[in-house]
């Protein structure tokens, strides 16, 4: 029994590092690209990444501990309406990483036909990186 489940580990193990290869190899090819060579969008993919790291550390220092809910929702006409596990507050922040990181490849693949298109994308991760810093900004007020 333990010599299968250290053959799985090792199999485990085996992929992780594949598939980190795999991530590296694309890494080299998006950053030869001239995609990343623009300044205007070099500028604003790197301060939408600082915007949604700053977010991720600002969730993680207003760390709440217990099993109580917190208000992760307030509107203005209806008061509080979401409450839930401090967890949840997590999903801010990674929505705001899938929105960066789906806007940055479909920029990436429109880049050569259609350069507007890529400015707005980036551009656009950068706003949306801002209101949900703002959001998450608001949501630690109120629970505080």
């Amino acid at each position: 029994m333990p010599e299968k489940k250290e053959k799985l580990l090792k199999i485990i193990i085996r992929r992780i590092f594949i598939f980190i290869k795999f991530l590296f190899s694309g890494l080299r090819l998006f950053s030869s690209s001239h995609f990343l060579k623009n300044k205007i969008i070099f500028n604003l993919i790197a301060l939408s990444s600082i915007l949604n790291l700053f977010l991720w550390i600002m969730f993680l220092q207003n760390k709440k501990e217990g099993d109580y809910p917190v208000i992760l929702h307030y509107n203005l006409i209806f008061g509080v309406d979401y409450l839930d596990q401090y967890q949840k507050i997590y999903l801010i922040s990674a929505v705001g990483l899938i929105i960066l990181l789906f806007n940055l490849v479909l920029g990436y693949y429109l880049y050569l036909k259609e350069k507007l298109a890529s400015y707005l994308l980036v551009f656009s991760a950068f706003v949306v990186q801002i209101l949900l810093l703002f959001a998450g900004y608001l949501i630690i007020a109120i629970n505080s």
